[in-house]
């Protein structure tokens, strides 16, 4: 008698209590829920490598203004709550680091006023657009990063030699990120460093190209060699 008590007992309590599959896979919902509902800070990567290529002989300023190196991005979404994306110091990694690549010398100045006589030329990017959109945006399996700068050449005596848009794009798939990964982080963050790279690769490939720049550059070559 007493133990058909605890047999009955045992069955009660295991209708009562969940299977352990059962309760991990609730945890998991509860879990995803709350990271849907929360609104992370999103930062940007800032490592990027510096480039290997021919570097032009120019001493060069980099003027990186407040507003490009403390940029942020806040956008609410409906139905998908709040996005604060930081890539102020990732816009600074990345040019820096371009730079570094590209001339014999390259260092911040804090404007062109401090940097006249200093240097052969100072970069000035600003940044005029950033847009991205989300899978559930765009029906697919991609994040997308658009980047739009604004790019002013000055020479030594901080006169405007050339001025001339800059675009990138970036995109990452977010599939590529485990089950319970906030998605919008890491998956994000890898479009905003695809877009960044492609500034910079942009950039390097087109400076020379830019009319006004190749002729300011030719002048320079025609004056070393008088």
């Amino acid at each position: 008698m007493k133990s058909a008590l605890m047999n009955r007992q045992f069955a009660d309590q295991n209708k009562r209590t969940p299977p352990i599959s059962s309760r991990i896979y609730t945890l998991c919902l509860i879990l995803l829920l709350l990271a849907g509902c929360s609104n992370p800070t999103i930062e940007a990567q800032t490592e990027f490598p510096v480039p290997v290529m021919p570097k032009l002989d120019l001493n060069m300023g980099l003027l990186l203004d407040d507003d490009l190196t403390h940029f942020v991005h806040e956008e609410s979404i409906e139905q998908m709550g709040d996005w604060h994306i930081e890539i102020g110091a990732a816009q600074k990694a990345m040019f820096s680091r371009l730079a570094q690549g590209m001339f014999r010398d390259s260092t911040l100045v804090e404007s062109l006023e401090a940097s006249k006589g200093q240097v052969d030329a100072v970069l000035h990017p600003t940044i005029a657009d950033f847009q991205f959109s989300t899978p559930q945006q765009t029906r697919s399996d991609y994040y997308e990063v658009w980047l739009k700068y604004n790019m002013e050449l000055y020479d030594s005596k901080g006169q405007l030699v050339a001025e001339w848009p800059l675009t990138a794009y970036g995109k990452s798939n977010a599939r590529n990120y485990g089950f319970m990964e906030k998605t919008r982080e890491p998956a994000l963050t890898e479009a905003i460093r695809v877009a960044l790279r492609d500034a910079a690769a942009f950039f390097a490939l087109k400076f020379a190209r830019v009319r006004e720049v190749a002729d300011w550059l030719e002048s320079r070559q025609e004056v070393a060699g008088s």
